[in-house]
């Protein structure tokens, strides 16, 4: 084929796909037409997106986890088992600091680490949380938390039994809790 007939059949290809693919969306007139269609692709690309982005958070917080064990495993400690309405939690507690621009362990919506597992309706005799802001990866954080005294201690507490993590953003958390 010369390049005229390339070019003539896939603009007609094009045309097909595109006017296939509005078939099912409703029928406007002028740039409506492209603007239903483009809003449809846009809602399915987004929730791609967010799926992806919540394996992401899944699989960092599950690292998390993992790494925090062993090193509870080289002290001699029993490792701890995730609690899954505290790891809710401390994912809420990520995507708050995140969005509402802060670093602390006290929320402006939420109040205090334990008052939040409060709200959750999470028991606790002992309870701790780690946070931390802009590590990239699992080790790096884990790593930031052991070269911290106050943070090891919380990795390290005998006491605690259960663990909760989220991640959104370069935010982490950690929430732990002993029954």
């Amino acid at each position: 084929m010369n390049k005229s007939k390339v070019a003539a059949f896939l603009s007609g290809v094009m045309l097909f796909s595109l006017t296939a693919s509005l078939a099912a969306a409703p029928l406007l007139t002028g740039s409506g037409t492209i603007f239903a269609a483009t809003a449809k692709t846009t809602q399915a690309s987004a929730k791609q997106m967010a799926a992806v982005y919540a394996k992401i958070q899944a699989e960092n917080a599950a690292k998390v986890v993992a790494l925090v064990n062993v090193e509870r495993k080289n002290a001699g400690l029993k490792p701890l088992v995730v609690h899954t309405n505290l790891s809710k939690m401390a994912k809420d507690k990520a995507i708050d600091m995140y969005k509402n621009n802060y670093f602390s362990h006290s929320s402006p919506k939420y109040g205090s680490p334990f008052d939040m597992m409060d709200a959750y309706n999470i028991t606790y005799l002992y309870a701790g949380e780690n946070i931390a802001k802009g590590q990239k990866t699992p080790s790096e954080v884990v790593s930031a938390w052991m070269n911290s005294p106050g943070h090891k201690a919380n990795i390290l507490n005998s006491k605690y039994t259960l663990i909760g993590v989220g991640y959104y953003n370069g935010h982490w958390v950690q929430a732990f809790i002993g029954k």
